[in-house]
């Protein structure tokens, strides 16, 4: 069975199969072929001497710049021909279909990673909410954080109630989706303690994503975020270059997986009236199979949320300080099913996430490319995307949303 194989629904098949032959004499309904194609950027920069595709003359600001390709001295996407992805399977669909029939869930299982793309059916939306209001919840928030850990790396540690506030913020704001998507895909910058505060609320905003997602309450959601905002505290008595380092010495690395340990030692005093806090701290880096530290804790001796912050933690240092592309992070985090980390927490988190992660640069076959903004619950496989270059690689003037569910 091929991989592509693997990603299509029980239920989907043939245009023919699904609907049977069309009568004799019935008009024909307009069609139109779509499909998508992921679009992973080389794990090296390279320069492109292909003029295949024409170059776009202006540059979209919200793309890093390492994820496109620089070809003198314009930025422009990558053709499939020159990153090597296959290309996905075509789709006849309706263009807009007079009833649109009503389909059981996909089970999700985790679904498999795979750059073959299943077949998808659109139906085009315009425009889509603003995110100017995440992007200032986002920023506040990493402030506040900031200003918090400053007092706390010079005195000791500040009350954490007065980050409940904040805590409380987040989980309400959560509800958005545009707040994950701009905590995703917005890069990380400054110095090392503004980029601290940048991870430790990014990993909030996903961990409480993924605790909806697992069905927790307002009083869980709440606790959780507490310890999410909080949960590398220990940073804050080393070297905060570490934290920034890609390729860390054995002896730094003994130090680094000291931060818990020290962060521990910070909120222990407080432990009494935030309990959950102390355990994501302490425990957050411990793994299902007692490969984490600081103690090698397994399984049901790792309090639940401590897991949830332990996947987020990983999943958001991966794209984020190791610069990992989010297709291959969720790669890696696939890999470590049932051995790091629960199959169910992989499978909430990728619910959120979708097989295209936030963010993702994805290719339409009709030469447009979008980003992914927007993930279907019950069809992981089908995201929303939104439009950023027209078929001649020229940036839009409108962005336009399209819903592949």
């Amino acid at each position: 069975m091929r991989s592509r194989d693997l990603l299509r629904h029980p239920d989907e098949g043939t245009s023919e199969s699904r609907e049977g032959k069309r009568p004799r004499g019935e008009p024909r309904e307009r069609r139109v072929t779509v499909h998508i194609e992921i679009s992973v950027p080389p794990e090296v920069p390279f320069e492109v001497t292909s003029r295949r595709e024409p170059e776009g003359r202006k540059a979209w600001r919200g793309i890093r710049t390492k994820d496109l390709i620089r070809a003198r001295g314009k930025t422009r996407v990558p053709s499939v021909e020159e990153i090597g992805v296959s290309k996905a399977e075509e789709a006849e669909v309706p263009e807009r279909p007079s009833e649109v029939p009503q389909e059981e869930p996909e089970e999700v299982g985790p679904p498999p990673v795979t750059e073959e793309l299943p077949s998808i059916t659109t139906e085009l939306e315009q425009g889509g909410p603003d995110e100017a209001s995440a992007e200032r919840t986002l920023k506040e928030a990493v402030e506040y954080l900031r200003n918090f850990l400053r007092r706390a790396s010079s005195d000791r540690l500040p009350d954490p109630k007065v980050l409940v506030p904040l805590a409380e913020n987040l989980v309400r704001a959560s509800r958005n989706r545009n707040l994950l998507l701009v905590s995703m895909t917005q890069k990380s910058e400054g110095d090392p303690l503004e980029r601290l505060a940048k991870h430790m609320v990014d990993v909030t905003v996903l961990a409480i994503s993924t605790s909806m997602e697992l069905g927790y309450d307002q009083g869980s959601l709440l606790s959780l975020a507490l310890g999410a905002l909080l949960h590398d505290v220990g940073w804050t008595k080393l070297p905060l270059e570490l934290f920034v380092k890609k390729e860390p010495s054995e002896e730094e690395l003994d130090a680094i997986r000291r931060h818990p340990l020290l962060g521990y030692e910070l909120v222990a005093s407080f432990e009494e009236r935030f309990p959950q806090l102390a355990k994501v701290v302490l425990q957050e880096h411990e793994r299902e199979d007692g490969s984490g530290y600081p103690h090698g804790l397994r399984g049901e001796d790792i309090h639940d949320f401590a897991k949830v912050v332990g996947i987020c933690d990983t999943y958001d240092t991966l794209i984020h300080i190791d610069g990992l592309h989010p297709y291959r992070a969720m790669q890696r985090l696939l890999s470590m099913r049932d051995k790091q980390f629960p199959s169910k927490l992989i499978k909430a988190l990728l619910q959120v996430l979708s097989v295209f992660p936030l963010g993702s640069l994805v290719r339409l076959n009709t030469g447009e490319v979008a980003r992914v903004v927007d993930v279907s619950r019950t069809h992981p496989t089908r995201p929303v995307v939104e439009i950023l270059f027209d078929q001649q690689g020229e940036e839009v003037s409108q962005r336009r949303r399209v819903d592949l569910a």
